[in-house]
């Protein structure tokens, strides 16, 4: 049965970038309905019409996968309006959720940890990249 909306497709996925350094893989399979959102919408648009017992490799250019990467999305903030007496410091490379003033969460990377300032990036951190899967399709519902 070919791949359409609406279908659970269970597959296992390979990510590289431009210079083939591996970016990620599926240790498991993954299962998903295409059309429910949960994928990116070129990734699911790839697979339409593809069996189970195929595979396949596509490419998805930044617009269609996790976005430009955009400076607007990195900000400064003062050490003394982030963390209370009890937090550990913030360091550089870290992941961090903050909240919003309207109280949605957004997850950061921590770019810079100076002393006096901490430099968030809310950036994908596969924005900006041309990405290339290389997907077996195990299952097709």
């Amino acid at each position: 049965m070919p791949i359409q909306k609406g279908s659970r497709v269970t597959l296992h996925y390979r990510l590289v970038d431009v210079q083939g350094n591996l970016l990620d893989e599926s240790q498991e399979p993954v299962s998903f309905v295409v059309g429910s959102g949960e994928i990116l919408p070129a990734f699911e648009e790839a697979l339409l019409g593809k069996e189970a017992g195929e595979t396949c490799t596509f490419t998805l250019q930044p617009e269609e996968a996790f976005g430009e990467w955009r400076e607007e999305l990195v900000f400064r903030v003062p050490r003394e309006k982030l963390q209370g007496e009890d937090e550990p410091p913030l360091q550089t490379g870290q992941t961090v959720t903050l909240y919003t003033p309207e109280g949605d969460t957004v997850t950061v990377y921590v770019r810079e940890a100076g002393e006096t300032f901490v430099e968030f990036d809310a950036n994908h951190p596969l924005a900006g990249q041309t990405l290339t899967y290389t997907v077996q399709v195990l299952q097709v519902e």
